[in-house]
């Protein structure tokens, strides 16, 4: 480890929480206006172990610093936000970035807020409808920030009426795209345009339309290669007490890039999603066919988090089982169909069934296949991609005691989805998890979890403890176990001190390799071994 590398970290991460508790407790009367910031850091030391292909990066210290601060005072409002990577985390960024220190104000803005009226200059985050045509937003966990510099305008002509303008660069790690991104999203209330009076049951009705537009300068050999691509969404919202759907379809100008074997076929994509309730019955189903999706900043870029314009997630369930998460499924934007349902239903306390303190019964169906070809929308391939059908059973069996239960079914064809195994994988899983209250603040919660599975890397067993207590510390450990194929153990151990708005936390063990998902955007994370600290904190005058 480098002693310099070192020192700068610990005195950052000290500097800040002094400062965010200083500040925090700063007399009010000398400042005008509010401000507030927050500062997380994660923090890795790496050790080597062969047997699991965990390889140290040259600079076994790693850590990456996000600190943001936000002032307001009336209308007015802006911010900035600082990152450090001194290096990144190993596998954070994708394979050709930048891996020595960098630094940096990667964020910065300006805003000036009406009542009907808002204008932003400088870096933003905005989504048009579902997020299928434009969506900027941070995620730190996988390591995506595709915020537009540039400027973002939000007026209300109407009452009915709501309109959104962008305009300016996609930020992509360290820099901006070469390329020009502009867009308009309107949307509509039909019930306020029409004058309809109301009432409790009156449904929520309103249409939408948005226009991306994406300019890149282009000097190769191909004659009357696209240098403008151009994208149109429309979508229509309902709603009532019980019910709600919502559609969306895209309509993709030709976009030849990197991602899609620069293929000259236009783009189009249906999403559509519904829910009831209804007393203790719940129901939502999400449909999407999509065809040449991929919207990037740049054509060449082959990473698809770096840059996105758009948002395409994964439509399946986002499992917190160890074992469930090692055949993740993530979005085809060159072209799937398919979809999920959830039904839930709660047996009352005191019924036959719920018992003293009811139960609850949840289902979940996902399933994805290829479209049969790139221009119809409903049309369903021979290939199957992915398909999870799972149950969960949650009980408490006192005031002391609860329960839970689920069973998965999964097939995951890894040749298709160009995951990062190999051949195909036919698993069941069952998982049980227990939670014992010893009072209010203090409890214990352990859960096992097998997968079953004859082929690709064989059968896995997990292992998790959990400590809350009424002090501030809390401490975890749990175990991978692969007895299939490999042999190997994946440990994580590791505590966690948790003080007002701030929190630290320290674990020591082993990380499989991998695709690494939040809500079903994927990076991939190579196996590692090693330290890992964690501190956030918030403060505010």
């Amino acid at each position: 480890m480098k002693k310099n590398n070192l020192r700068i970290i610990l005195f950052t991460i000290l500097s800040i929480s002094f400062f965010g508790h200083s500040f925090a407790q700063y007399n009010s009367q000398y400042i005008t206006g509010h401000f507030n910031g927050s500062y997380e850091n994660i923090s890795q030391y790496y050790l080597k172990d062969n047997k699991i292909e965990a390889i140290p990066p040259p600079d076994k210290f790693a850590s990456n610093g996000f600190l943001k601060l936000d002032y307001n005072y009336g209308d007015f409002s802006a911010g900035i936000q600082y990152e450090t990577y001194m290096p990144a985390i190993y596998g954070y960024f994708p394979d050709g970035t930048p891996t020595q220190a960098n630094n940096k104000i990667a964020n910065k803005y300006f805003k000036y807020t009406q009542k009907k009226f808002a204008v932003q200059v400088g870096d933003f985050y905005e989504q048009f409808g579902s997020g299928l045509i434009y969506r900027s937003f941070e995620n730190r966990q996988i390591g995506i920030n595709n915020a537009m510099e540039g400027f973002n305008v939000y007026v209300e002509p109407a009452d009915f009426m709501k309109v959104k303008v962008i305009y300016g660069r996609v930020r992509e790690i360290f820099d901006y795209s070469k390329a020009l991104t502009r867009g308009l999203d309107a949307e509509i209330n039909l019930i306020s345009m029409l004058k309809i009076n109301e009432k409790e049951n009156t449904p929520a009705i309103s249409i939408g339309g948005s226009f991306v537009s994406k300019y890149e300068e282009y000097t190769g050999p191909i004659d009357n290669f696209p240098t403008t691509v151009n994208a149109v969404a429309t979508r229509l919202d309902f709603s009532t007490n019980n019910f709600s759907l919502n559609a969306e379809f895209v309509n993709k100008g030709k976009d030849p890039s990197t991602l899609n074997y620069n293929s000259f076929a236009k783009g189009k994509a249906l999403q559509i999603n519904t829910s009831f309730t209804k007393n203790n019955f719940g129901a939502t189903i999400n449909l999407r066919s999509i065809s040449n999706i991929n919207f990037k900043s740049e054509r060449l870029g082959e990473i698809s988090t770096v840059g996105p314009i758009n948002y395409i997630p994964s439509l399946t369930k986002q499992h917190d089982n160890l074992t469930s998460n090692i055949y993740v499924y993530s979005a085809q934007p060159k072209g799937e169909i398919g979809g999920q349902t959830d039904v839930y239903y709660t047996f009352k306390s005191g019924s036959k069934i719920g018992g003293k303190y009811g139960l609850t019964i949840a289902a979940n169906l996902s399933y994805f296949k290829s479209p049969k070809d790139s221009v119809s929308l409903l049309g369903i391939g021979k290939d199957k991609y992915f398909s999870d059908a799972n149950i969960e059973v949650r009980k408490k069996w006192s005031k002391k005691i609860e329960a839970n239960f689920s069973f998965q079914n999964i097939f995951y064809n890894n040749d298709l989805t160009h995951s990062f195994s190999d051949s195909v994988a036919k698993a069941n899983v069952i998982s049980t998890s227990v939670i014992y209250k010893f009072s209010a603040k203090k409890s214990i919660r352990i859960k096992l979890e097998n997968l079953f599975s004859k082929n690709n890397q064989g059968n896995w067993a997990s292992a998790l403890t959990e400590f809350s207590f009424s002090s501030p510390f809390a401490f975890f450990a749990s175990d991978l176990y692969n007895y299939g194929k490999t042999k190997n153990h994946y440990y994580n151990v590791g505590a966690s001190v948790t003080r007002k708005s701030s929190r630290f936390s320290f674990a020591y063990g082993k990380q499989r390799a991998g695709l690494f998902c939040v809500g079903g955007v994927c990076r991939f994370v190579p196996a590692n071994y090693g330290f890992t600290a964690t501190l956030t904190t918030s403060f505010a005058n």
